[in-house]
């Protein structure tokens, strides 16, 4: 059973705006007094995700996903029903009241709420050292920021801040807080010395470094990007901190606390390399702009954003590793129906130089005319080949089919076909043929992918560590009466002050229709329902949602009335089943076979009066 009251589930269930709580992360448009838009949960062309504000309900046509506000949070989030619940509860103002204390849930918030103080409370040190510390150390920052044209106000906006070379001035910070060292390593701050070193203790992750705040959707600071601030210091350019229970990496994009909601509105999402060039764009008016944490562009980094948009330009280096770099994105967008394009700068340029020297209209005149991907590839290596060996063209084109099998709108793989065709001077069957055996070990790969994470999720159920599966409900009348009984507030208030019937032990799924039955909730209330289902195990909440997005066409709630029927004569046939097959026993002594043969025509003296009812 949940922690958190229902009462207290209902109330935030009412107070928060489902529809525009859920635009935060999806693009929604009004059709026909509910909202649709792209499923934030699998990728798809065509809507067929649901917000309907009457029931505060969501639910996928494609993928099956549904729930209220907090399912959508938990999902979306990767939080528990409490985290979701409370997150939710702190926006729309309601106390939460817990009804009961588990130890392991209340260790995991615990530490969770900690580690994100201790990020709040680092970037507050960090930035008090950038602009009081006299060192030199942290004049250094100082200068970096003003070569680079970041005035002392945008790095307060961003929250920047210094990460000083003595370490002891911030363990003597953090003792004086009263920070553990465990938390430090655990907010990866520091990290634990080798097991061997005398003395062992701990080291600073983030030493003599202008340092970044990294923030989630909701502006919570999970996390910090350190530059260098030399030209021979130690250490990669960036360092990242490590993941944690607040932050993973491969999913998380720098500025996008800020960039979210004009990246929803543009429909396009840049991607850029470095901290610096996006609060430069962004700074400059170009708003809808992101960047990966130092590492390669991943799959989650590709559905966060398909959350948001269906197009991408990839704004990398000129030279081949950013080329290189944009291949790899594009594999990753394409499948999922984004439409992606390249925007190259000047060779030695990044967004932020760019802007400086020709200015921000400039920057975007390079955006506006970015070329879509293959028309890149096309005229950069085609035109060059056009008048080349046969074999060269050929391998060319083997090279651009693999990219083209990823392209699922086949108007516009027609379209690829015949631009390559006729600038390599190379048959479209050759191309179609190459296409076609890309797609096919794709699928495979794919196909053994989906083995591999069924065979997975298999192990993990059977540790205890997987999904609980909905309940399965084969009976269509306890479907039916559970949906009457949770919408129809007449058959509810029928059902109410009735005992459960005592036949309900002879039917198997009966244990789902019993809860529903004496449940305390207002079928008039969406809200109240929602909080109902929300403290039943989770196997019979899934029930309950595949109930509730069933259709049952033509169902009132005098059909009640013949769903007790159709299960009270689902009793009685039971019972003559079991009667029976005690009967067929061999050397039963008479008396036995005498009881029985009472009991049989007494149970289907029974039936048939259902019947003829």
């Amino acid at each position: 059973m949940a922690l958190i009251p229902q009462e207290t589930i209902q109330e935030i269930i009412e107070k928060v705006d489902i529809v525009d709580w859920i635009e935060q992360y999806v693009p929604l448009q009004r059709s026909s007094g509910n909202f649709k838009g792209l499923c934030p949960f699998h990728s798809e062309k065509t809507p067929s995700f649901n917000v309907r504000p009457s029931n505060q309900s969501f639910h996928c046509f494609g993928c099956g996903e549904s729930g209220t506000v907090i399912g959508f949070v938990m999902k979306y989030e990767n939080l528990s029903f409490p985290e979701a619940a409370r997150r939710l509860a702190e926006k729309a103002g309601v106390t939460i009241i817990e009804e009961a204390y588990d130890p392991k849930q209340a260790a995991r918030r615990k530490k969770r709420d900690e580690i994100l103080k201790l990020q709040t409370a680092a970037a507050d040190f960090y930035q008090r050292l950038l602009f009081k510390d006299r060192s030199a150390d942290a004049q250094k920052a100082r200068d970096y920021l003003t070569n680079r044209g970041l005035s002392g106000e945008l790095a307060r906006e961003w929250k920047l801040g210094y990460a000083p070379e003595d370490s002891r001035l911030f363990f003597t910070w953090a003792s004086q807080e009263r920070i553990p060292t465990e938390l430090l390593v655990e907010g990866g701050l520091a990290a634990w010395r080798d097991e061997n070193y005398p003395g062992r203790g701990c080291w600073l992750r983030f030493r003599h470094r202008l340092m970044f705040p990294v923030m989630d959707e909701n502006s919570n600071i999970i996390a910090f990007s350190g530059r260098v601030l030399e030209k021979d210091q130690k250490g990669g350019k960036y360092v990242n901190s490590p993941e944690t229970m607040i932050f993973n990496k491969s999913k998380t994009f720098y500025g996008f606390h800020k960039s979210r909601r004009p990246i929803t509105k543009s429909g396009l999402a840049i991607v850029c390399e470095g901290q610096i060039d996006l609060i430069s764009a962004f700074e400059a008016g170009i708003e809808n702009i992101v960047a990966p944490l130092g590492t390669a562009f991943t799959e989650e980094h590709a559905k966060v954003l398909r959350r948001q948009c269906e197009e991408v330009t990839l704004c990398f280096d000129s030279d081949n590793a950013g080329i290189a770099a944009a291949g790899k994105a594009f594999r990753l967008l394409a499948p999922k129906g984004m439409l992606v394009r390249l925007a190259l700068l000047p060779e030695g340029e990044d967004p932020d130089s760019y802007i400086k020297k020709y200015g921000v209209d400039a920057f975007q005149s390079i955006i506006n005319n970015s070329s879509e991907y293959f028309d890149f590839h096309i005229d950069r290596k085609g035109s060059r080949l056009s008048a080349g060996p046969l074999r060269d063209r050929l391998d060319f084109a083997k090279e651009l089919s693999a990219d083209i099998a990823l392209v699922e709108n086949k108007m516009l793989q027609d379209s690829l076909i015949n631009r390559i065709a006729a600038k390599l001077g190379v048959g479209e069957a050759e191309i179609r043929k190459q296409i076609a055996g890309a797609a096919k070990i794709r699928n495979r790969a794919e196909k053994n992918q989906k083995i591999r994470e069924a065979r997975d999720g298999a192990r993990q159920e059977a540790n205890g560590n997987g999904k609980v599966a909905p309940v399965v409900i084969e009976n269509r009348s306890i479907r039916l009466l559970c949906r009457l009984l949770l919408t129809d507030p007449m058959v509810k208030n029928q059902f109410r002050n009735r005992p459960i019937p005592e036949f309900f032990a002879d039917i198997p799924g009966t244990e789902l229709l019993a809860w529903v039955w004496q449940g305390d909730f207002d079928p008039t209330q969406p809200a109240s329902v929602h909080a109902f289902v929300a403290v039943l195990p989770e196997g019979e909440q899934g029930a309950i949602k595949n109930i509730m997005n069933e259709s049952f066409p033509g169902a009132t709630g005098d059909w009640a009335a013949e769903c007790m029927r159709a299960l009270e004569k689902q009793a009685l046939q039971n019972k003559i089943t079991m009667v029976k097959a005690r009967m067929g026993v061999e050397d039963l002594p008479v008396d036995e076979v005498t009881r029985l043969t009472k009991e049989l025509l007494d149970l289907q003296a029974r039936r048939h009066d259902i019947e003829t009812a």
